[in-house]
């Protein structure tokens, strides 16, 4: 059955946590491939089996799993040059040219890595015509040599790097369905955090949710980061409180909003075990996000607030949702909450005028009531 080796980089710096990370990204493989995909653990490496009809999917699941730097389909010989040469020249192919890069991590064995590149490199020259070409070769040939088995592969995929879900705490995600809070889920998960998601909406009954665009987002954005919950909120009591509001304070309509989706989302936290809030502000970016509308939703609550693209610009975001493969659901239609708040909301958020709308408005009998009918649906 096809073998694929596994590498991981930052893991690797973790001192005596080692075997913690490499546990919990073992976990996550295990979980993204199929069950019938055997995983082992090796020194400082990760090797897995699966059969052949899966390796295609399989290589295409271990894209996505956070902790893994790269990744390779290898072939197998024995730790002595005969054998290595005789694989090495099977699946070197027809190329103009090639280079050999070596590795022994058994410094016990009777040849060197030097050895292996001249001796095998001689042989596959002479049976393929190739020529070597150590800095720009057309192709690549690793050969990894330990004590008892030597791997050997043409291709290493890039993984998305960073460290195992599941080993930097839990936070839940406000997930709007644009392109700013799918990246701020995923950069979450990508430093390790279990990231769940709350979802505020406008229709009528929360299961119609699972028929729109955000479906497709959680579904998509969960290969990568393994979500395992999603809260659906409703709209409507503050829709419904807000809608006499004089003129003077519509403009504060959007900040009294997020800082309501703080509260709620820090008495979900409390309830279920998450330590902080996810939120896709970018400093700047639009009304609702300068420095003090920030500050103003943080001073609702006591839970963190964390804001990973903070310092992002909107390019850089958008480019990241269309790597995670999310550009054409995102721009799908779909009714936000904060769209159909205030067109023109204060740059300066003023926490008197504020404070003031939130008493008149009963802003924590609000809250209670949409997390009272808040829907939790496991993923």
């Amino acid at each position: 059955m096809p073998k694929i080796l596994v590498r991981y980089a930052e893991i690797a710096l973790k001192g005596g946590n080692l075997s913690f990370f490499e546990n919990q990204l073992i976990k996550n493989i295990k979980l993204s491939l199929s069950k019938k995909a055997v995983v082992e653990k090796q020194r400082k490496q990760i090797l897995i089996t699966v059969p052949s009809n899966l390796i295609n999917q399989s290589l295409d699941k271990l894209e996505k799993v956070f902790g893994i730097a790269w990744f390779a389909q290898i072939h197998q010989s024995k730790s002595e040059l005969k054998d290595i040469s005789r694989v090495a020249t099977k699946i070197i192919g027809k190329p103009k040219s090639f280079a050999i890069r070596a590795s022994r991590s058994n410094k016990q064995l009777s040849f060197t890595s030097q050895d292996i590149a001249i001796n095998i490199g001689d042989k596959i020259r002479i049976a393929t015509k190739a020529k070597v070409d150590l800095k720009n070769p057309e192709t690549n040939l690793y050969i990894s040599v330990a004590k008892n088995q030597t791997y050997l592969y043409t291709n290493k995929i890039p993984g998305p790097g960073g460290l195992p879900v599941g080993t930097s705490g839990k936070v839940l995600s406000l997930l709007s369905g644009g392109f700013d809070s799918i990246a701020a889920s995923y950069l979450m998960a990508k430093r390790g955090a279990q990231v769940d998601f709350l979802h505020f909406h406008v229709f009528p009954k929360s299961d119609q949710v699972l028929t729109s665009k955000i479906k497709t987002i959680i579904d998509t954005l969960s290969l990568s980061t393994l979500s395992k919950k999603l809260f659906l909120a409703s709209y409507t009591p503050y829709q419904m409180a807000v809608l006499d509001l004089e003129n003077q304070q519509v403009k504060h309509e959007l900040v009294v909003f997020r800082r309501l989706m703080a509260r709620v989302g820090e008495e979900i936290a409390q309830k279920y075990g998450y330590q902080a809030l996810v939120f896709g502000d970018s400093l700047g970016q639009v009304a609702s996000q300068t420095m003090e509308n920030i500050v103003a939703v943080d001073e609702a609550v006591d839970i963190p607030i964390f804001r990973p693209l903070i310092g992002m610009d909107k390019i850089d975001i958008i480019n990241l949702v269309k790597k995670i493969g999310l550009e054409k659901a995102t721009n799908l239609p779909y009714k936000d909450c904060c769209s159909i708040v205030s067109k023109t909301p204060a740059i300066k958020a003023d926490l008197d005028k504020i404070t003031n709308i939130e008493k008149n408005i009963d802003i924590n009998k609000i809250s209670y009531e949409i997390t009272k009918q808040t829907k939790s649906i496991n993923l």
